[in-house]
């Protein structure tokens, strides 16, 4: 009750005052009996009584479910905030487990090398750098949420994170006799993070050795479309994809009818990560291809400052 006269004591007191001018008016200036007063009197009590427990049980009412959902938004704001330790403790964790299997794959590395049987070195080495570069992957993919805490906007030569996305595909390149070719990269630049356009490119290049054809070929172009537009793109002439599947290979677990038909297994994460790293630092990634053919894809980069490369 103490609450309620507290935040509402203004109204109670209000209708006490206006109570003691209508008995006032009534009863002095227009001369009303004595007992028509009083029986004036005890309705005006009765009617103020019921107001009164009506407006006070309200208040009760309305102060519970504040109280409620006060405890409820309190209860959700740790829950969230427990899960977002939860979910550092484990990037972390698996941070630090991914380097430190990086060891011991090194160390494997080594003796595959020394193997004397070239065949199954061979094997071993393909399942080696597979592994490898799950773990680039999953490294890189434990940080796309969040991005903005890993990203450093720097001038990055587009030749020069091509190279070093063929070097880390350098063994299976090799192993399939691709040819590489870069055309009109030149010393083109764009202002971007150089970790990231790797990472999306390794995406993009594993594809095209998966879906690899004889003799198979990648080349990187790019344009100067305008002083703040570039246009990079990486083409292969690997079995395509179909034209009613284009639209849906950068989703998240699309497969498509190459894995379904059983030419090689794929996750389907692997152009899905590239995208969204790709949306994060502001770059426009589409596809184009022509089945059996063809496939390229393309990287936009729309606000790309030459002022500002220029002086870097």
């Amino acid at each position: 009750m103490k609450e309620y006269i507290k935040a509402r004591g203004r109204l109670p007191a209000g209708g006490a005052a206006f109570l003691f001018f209508l008995l006032f008016y009534f009863g002095y200036l227009c001369g009303v009996p004595q007992a028509d007063l009083v029986y004036f009197e005890v309705l005006c009590a009765i009617g103020a009584a019921i107001l009164l427990w009506a407006d006070v049980r309200a208040f009760r009412k309305r102060r519970k479910e504040e109280e409620t959902r006060r405890q409820q938004e309190e209860a959700w704001e740790n829950g969230l905030e427990e899960i977002k330790r939860e979910q550092r403790e484990a990037q972390d964790y698996l941070t630090r487990w991914i380097h430190e299997v990086k060891v011991p794959l090194a160390a494997l590395k080594l003796q595959t090398e020394r193997c004397p049987d070239r065949e199954m070195g061979g094997q071993m080495k393909d399942s080696i750098e597979k592994i490898s570069g799950l773990l680039r992957t999953m490294l890189l993919y434990s940080k796309t949420g969040q991005m903005e805490n890993d990203v450093e906007f720097e001038k990055v030569f587009l030749k020069e994170a091509a190279k070093e996305a063929v070097k880390n595909h350098s063994w299976f390149l090799i192993r399939e006799h691709f040819q590489i070719k870069m055309e009109d990269l030149g010393e083109c630049a764009v202002y971007t993070d150089r970790r990231w356009l790797v990472y999306i490119l390794d995406q993009i290049l594993g594809n095209a050795v998966k879906y690899c054809r004889d003799n198979p070929e990648i080349v990187f172009g790019a344009e100067q479309v305008s002083p703040q537009r570039v246009r990079f793109w990486i083409e292969d002439n690997g079995t395509g994809v179909a034209q009613e599947e284009l639209p849906w290979i950068f989703d998240r677990g699309y497969t498509g009818g190459q894995s379904r038909e059983g030419d090689y297994r794929s996750t389907g994460m692997g152009l899905y990560l590239a995208a969204r790293a790709a949306r994060r630092l502001g770059i426009r990634l589409e596809a184009l291809s022509e089945e059996r053919k063809w496939t390229r894809i393309v990287l936009t980069f729309e606000q790309n400052i030459t002022e500002m490369l220029d002086g870097m």
